[in-house]
């Protein structure tokens, strides 16, 4: 949990919140140290502590964009507040850090509670395959909240499930209108365009997802599998290595990601690191068993026309021999 909390704040502001922390405790260690302790010691320490609360509280509210960033404001500052209050008068800090905590649990529960019923009742109807009654659904959050990115973002799913790609790339534009600095609509684009068969411009916005979060695995995924089915193997394998590094939660993405890696590998002529993805892949039995799972699924319809070739290469790759397995790879290629 606490990788995927790093990996999701980003390198930069991590070192920041870190550098951050190490250099106020190091100045209060030092003050600690002053002979004879002066009166105004304490005081300074407390400026510290709060320094570094208000530097890393700085630090999550910009990894939010827009409205989001609004929304964690009103959720973060008054308790911020609290807790600053109590640093300066430590007698009513145990008192603070609880109104602190309350105001967050209250808030959450305020702020979502009726958006997690409206979401709920979306859910329900998709996995009955009643597309239409979930997207009247979210589009009627939509024009509640018409300045809420998650909510186009899942109408977007919606219309991709009911195979309106056109109105699906529409609501995926709106995200990236309302949160520019967030890759979730550039995926949603790249991912699109990918259903669609335009690998160039899949490709074009997956760069630009992957520009904006790095440090996700997401975006490298589908710059790899875009790159793939182009038959760009030198970038194939860069993304789907980068993917890798970024600890990719699930095994099924993982089957995939080294799928894609055995075949760029085996027409790149490098059979060395072939042999050592196929062993990889062979390692994910589970993501296998996953995909099995998923492909049973009535609303999996677009993952099995995108995806079910891999999956089901991936499948006798796994009980191939290393010698067999390059000339597989190739002769489906082909």
């Amino acid at each position: 949990m606490f990788r995927r909390f790093i990996a999701w704040l980003g390198i930069g502001r991590a070192r920041f919140i870190f550098g951050l922390l190490a250099l106020t405790g190091l100045l209060s260690l030092m003050l600690n140290a002053v002979q004879p302790p002066e009166p105004w010691i304490p005081t300074a320490q407390t400026a510290l502590a709060a320094l570094f609360l208000v530097g890393a509280a700085i630090a999550v509210i910009t990894r939010f964009d827009g409205q989001e960033r609004r929304q964690i404001l009103i959720l973060i500052a008054p308790a911020l507040g609290a807790l600053l209050l109590g640093l300066f008068v430590p007698q009513w800090f145990s008192a603070l850090a609880v109104i602190a905590v309350g105001w967050i649990a209250v808030s959450l529960i305020a702020g979502r509670a009726g958006v997690r019923r409206e979401y709920q009742r979306a859910i329900k109807h998709m996995r009955k395959g009643q597309y239409d009654q979930a997207i009247a659904i979210l589009s009627d959050l939509i024009k509640a909240e018409p300045e809420q990115a998650d909510h186009r973002r899942f109408r977007a799913e919606l219309y991709r499930l009911a195979g309106n790609l056109r109105k699906a790339r529409a609501d995926y534009e709106k995200v990236v209108a309302l949160a520019p600095n967030s890759g979730v609509g550039y995926n949603g684009l790249a991912e699109v365009y990918l259903q669609e068969g335009k690998y160039e411009r899949a490709f074009e916005y997956g760069l630009k997802a992957h520009e904006l979060e790095p440090n996700h695995w997401v975006a490298a995924y589908n710059l790899g599998m875009i790159a793939d089915r182009m038959g760009k193997w030198t970038e194939a394998i860069e993304y789907l290595k980068r993917a890798l590094a970024a600890k990719m939660p699930d095994s099924r993405h993982r089957l995939l990601a080294h799928l894609w890696l055995l075949r760029a590998y085996a027409f790149t002529g490098e059979d060395q690191s072939a042999r050592r993805a196929l062993a990889e892949l062979q390692n994910e039995k589970r993501g296998l068993r996953e995909w099995r799972i998923i492909f049973e699924s009535e609303q999996a319809d677009i993952l099995r026309r995108v995806l079910g070739e891999d999956v089901a290469l991936a499948e006798q790759l796994a009980r191939s021999e290393q010698s067999a397995a390059l000339e597989l790879v190739r002769s489906k290629r082909g």
